[in-house]
């Protein structure tokens, strides 16, 4: 019972809707119950605050509610009319108002006369001098019912684009393209027969190895292909599905491109990724085709050019090669310091203008040289562990500081070694224990030939062997 009045509390006592907000009854409510009428049986908690009704209800209530106390007053004054009847005031709001005037009249002829102008009439009369007869110049024909017959004379029409004020229009800046002739040097070619004979390969592919040159975002596209190719290697996928469609029988399953017989369906499947497709392809741009005609206008079209570098002595009969060969050999660029590569020089200028100002050592970013700076040099920076009273170059380094010495991490070793599969924290420390097994020794001694595998090693070895030349230095700088 509780959850069925729980579910009508939720429910217009007026129209029965669910979906609107229920506000209570608290007034009108015995003009609610003069509507419910006197058949109905209303329960005792019903009759206060627990009528709920929507706002429609509730606003169809209130015009009853005015409409009653119309009707009261209406007739309170009927009650008075008997007793002394008197002109009264009607207590509707709507009136009638006559209007003798009109606003507008409009007026018709049926039989208009139209106004001729004597001088649009026009009417040359000659006398011959010879001649008794005369001649009367015939004016032109106009029909009597022509509603577009114009019956004054016509006046020069203005010039109209005189007085429009013209519009200016913007002038839309373009940005000068400088040609392909000086930047690149070229020269045209034309071929004879036997040199397109000579830039068409034959090659076999498999159909394996053409899916897997499918272009990523289109699947029914192979890359780098003509189009009829394309259409082509299509319809071989779709001959493929049928085949392994195929229902094995006494004879087995048969290949329908080459009419090879196999036992089974995976027998079948493994033919088919390895079914040689002979293809034609262009030996400047690699381009596939089915057709020779098609692939020597190709040739002939595309490939008429001769792009030849300026800074070495190759040619190239494609842009885009010409293009890769450029970017790939003539701008690299190669930091002095740590060898690093760039493809432009303002990659390599943000690179290399962050020196320390006290050492001179360089760094790739500004932050990590404010770093070293204050570390190294100033002795104090930001990252400071109060526990062991040491200062760090950052926040990851303090961070790992904490974890493995203080809160007593276990460093986890996996950078494995893979000549003795030991494992190891960091790189670092393994490439100077790989150096170990292959025997390399990159750090130099700057005073003898001596050579070492680890930095550090090489460091201790210049302050106890060579400490009279770092004095005699220091000595020097002082």
């Amino acid at each position: 019972m509780d959850t069925v009045k729980n579910e009508l509390d939720n429910l217009c006592r007026g129209c029965l809707c669910v979906d609107r907000l229920l506000l209570p009854l608290n007034k009108n409510v015995d003009l609610f119950f003069i509507f419910l009428g006197n058949e109905l049986s209303i329960s005792e908690d019903s009759k206060y605050y627990n009528i709920l009704l929507c706002w429609e209800c509730i606003a169809l209530l209130k015009k009853a509610e005015v409409f009653r106390k119309r009707v009261q007053t209406a007739h309170r004054y009927f009650e008075r009319i008997l007793g002394n009847p008197s002109t009264t005031r009607a207590l509707s709001t709507l009136n009638i108002h006559n209007k003798d005037d009109y606003d507008l009249i409009y007026t018709e002829n049926e039989n208009p006369e139209p106004v001729i102008k004597p001088e649009a009439l026009k009417f040359e009369v000659t006398f011959p001098e010879n001649e008794g007869n005369c001649h009367i110049k015939e004016e032109a024909y106009y029909d009597d019912n022509d509603d577009n017959f114009d019956y004054e004379a016509e006046e020069p029409k203005p010039n109209v684009s005189a007085f429009v004020k013209k519009e200016k229009k913007k002038k839309t800046k373009y940005k000068k393209i400088t040609p392909i002739s000086k930047k690149i040097k070229t020269r045209p070619i034309k071929y004879t027969p036997e040199e397109i004979d000579r830039c068409i390969e034959e090659v076999v592919y498999t159909l394996k190895d053409i899916l897997a040159m499918r272009h990523e975002k289109k699947p029914n596209r192979i890359k780098n292909m003509e189009s009829r190719c394309n259409v082509y290697i299509m319809k071989l996928l779709d001959t493929q599905k049928k085949d392994l469609r195929q229902k094995v029988k006494n004879d087995g399953l048969t290949c329908s491109e080459c009419e090879t017989v196999v036992p089974d369906q995976l027998a079948l499947a493994a033919h088919w990724e390895s079914h040689p497709v002979a293809l034609l392809r262009c030996r400047f741009c690699e381009l596939l085709s089915k057709s020779r005609k098609s692939l020597c206008y190709h040739v002939e079209s595309r490939h008429s050019i001769i792009y030849s570098c300026t800074l070495c002595p190759i040619d190239f009969r494609a842009l885009p090669e010409y293009y890769r060969h450029d970017r790939e050999l003539h701008r690299i660029l190669i930091c002095d310091y740590c060898g690093k590569k760039f493809n432009q020089k303002s990659g390599i200028e943000r690179h290399i203008r962050v020196p320390c100002p006290d050492c001179g050592k360089i760094f790739s970013r500004k932050s990590y040289m404010d770093n070293h700076y204050k570390l190294v040099h100033v002795r104090k920076s930001q990252h400071y562990c109060e526990l062991c009273d040491k200062h760090f170059i950052n926040g990851y380094a303090i961070r790992t500081h904490k974890k493995f010495v203080h809160e007593k991490y276990e460093k986890p070793k996996n950078k494995i070694c893979d000549i003795c599969g030991r494992g190891f924290h960091t790189n670092r420390v393994l490439i100077n224990h790989k150096r170990t097994h292959t025997g390399e020794r990159p750090h130099k001694c700057s005073y003898c030939s001596a050579a070492f595998a680890q930095n550090v090693a090489r460091k201790t070895h210049e302050k106890t062997q060579h400490k009279h030349l770092l004095q005699e230095l220091k000595g020097f700088s002082t």
